[in-house]
Order: C-alpha cells, then structure tokens, then sequence
C-alpha cells in the first residue's frame, strides 16, 4: 500500500514553516536574504501558491532548519522538540 504524501503546499507543512520564522523574530525579507530567495519566491510558498523547491528545502538544510520537522511534524533521531529548539539557536 502506498505511503500517504503530502503535497509541499500542505498546510501542516507551512504551518510549522511560520511557526519556526515567527520564532527566530525573521520577517520574508531577512528570511529570504538569509537563503538566497526573493521575498516575492518566499511569500508565494508561505500562502500556498507555490511549493517549495529542492532548491529551497536544500537551502533550510544547509543553514540547520529542521527540513524533517518541517515536512513531516516529526524527526528521525530527535523529537520535534529538541529539532525546534535546535532551530532557533
């Protein structure tokens, strides 16, 4: 049976997304400069009307954003938590 997947414009996905901006005290234009993406690109994917690239979740991964928190609500070695609080450090 397959696996159910959620599609990169879930609202559990985003959801979580803002939770951990609003956290870190980013707004979209510090967040965009801090990856590399144009507030415009990053505003789209917070209201659903884009998904997020490979491009996009590579950069969340590469400056240490929870990308499996993020996606599934969950993490592979850590609970959601301790992944939280990692990201805001």
């Amino acid at each position: 049976m397959a696996k159910n997947i959620k599609s990169k414009t879930d609202p559990e996905i985003i959801q979580r997304f803002q939770e951990l901006i609003k956290d870190k005290g980013l707004n979209q234009n510090e967040l965009a400069k801090e990856l590399g993406f144009s507030r415009t690109y990053l505003s789209s994917i917070l209201t659903r009307r884009s998904e997020l690239s490979g491009a996009f979740i590579r950069a969340l991964y590469k400056k240490k954003w929870p990308v499996t928190y993020i996606m599934t609500g969950e993490s592979e070695s850590e609970d959601a938590r301790e992944w939280k609080e990692r990201a805001l450090k």
